[in-house]
């Protein structure tokens, strides 16, 4: 008897596997061994583990070396571990869920950079899985539109896709080869998120970019002041930037809880 196989170990393969278990009988689940966190050494499950346990579902620790052999295809969301080119080959039926529409934005933030460049559209692909990073011929993409829209909510919005396509999605397809420009993403660092110096435009989008990674945050008062969430509506709460305004509306200041805007600057007088 063959089986579908899931993999995944984040907080973003959880949506993913949640739709899979309530739409396929015996779906096995591969997950990544916990691992040690902070001073103390402590023990750390991963998203994926802990939404297992607390919904009953039976799951494995990956094996790199493994041949599933009872596996009819394997769907790889958010895995944080890059297969290898040997255990490809022994299990070549593995389909990768990636948050963007390839071959634009390979590697590991595409909504990220698609709000960055002020994409109007972005999507999700699912491909076979090759030697290479994100290469695959495509079985299925689907796009939204994501002007003005935060991170969060594209993800979001790209999960509620999935559940609504996965039955149309076509696993044994051969697929197709990607077209077009293809471009690279990278793995952004907190210096990144700092938005002290830098125009309206691209502050906004960093703003609504990094609300899950960051936050974004800029020095206002020497102090490091962390912007959640911002306003297009003009009014008297506002921050001075190189060329206009930045409307901020929820912020958290540095060594207190997060608050309003308006808050905050009440405090400061």
């Amino acid at each position: 008897m063959k089986f579908k196989y899931f993999f995944g170990s984040d907080s973003r393969s959880v949506p993913f596997l949640s739709t899979l278990h309530d739409e396929i009988n015996d779906l096995k689940v591969i997950t990544l061994p916990p691992n040690t966190k902070g001073r103390g050494r402590k023990i750390s499950s991963n998203p994926v583990e802990i939404f297992c346990n607390e919904n009953n579902i039976d799951f494995d620790y990956f094996d790199e070396s493994k041949q599933y052999d009872d596996m009819e295809f394997g769907i790889v969301a958010s895995f944080s571990k890059i297969f290898s080119n040997s255990f490809i080959k022994i299990n070549s039926s593995l389909f990768n869920i990636h948050l963007s529409l390839l071959p634009q934005y390979r590697g590991p933030t595409p909504v990220e950079t698609a709000i960055l460049n002020n994409e109007i559209t972005t999507g999700y692909t699912i491909f076979k899985i090759d030697e290479d990073i994100d290469t695959g011929k495509i079985i299925f993409q689907n796009s939204l539109n994501i002007t003005n829209k935060y991170a969060s909510e594209i993800y979001q919005e790209i999960y509620n896709l999935f559940k609504s396509d996965y039955l149309s999605i076509n696993f044994h397809y051969e697929g197709s080869n990607q077209e077009g420009l293809s471009s690279l993403t990278k793995k952004f660092k907190k210096q990144d998120f700092n938005i002290t110096n830098n125009s309206i435009e691209v502050a906004k989008n960093k703003i609504k970019a990094f609300d899950i990674l960051g936050p974004a945050f800029m020095i206002f008062n020497n102090k490091i002041l962390k912007i959640h969430t911002y306003s297009e509506l003009e009014n008297d709460s506002r921050i001075k930037l190189g060329d206009g305004f930045l409307y901020p509306t929820q912020v958290t200041p540095e060594g207190k809880r997060t608050m309003s805007f308006d808050d905050y600057l009440r405090g400061l007088k």
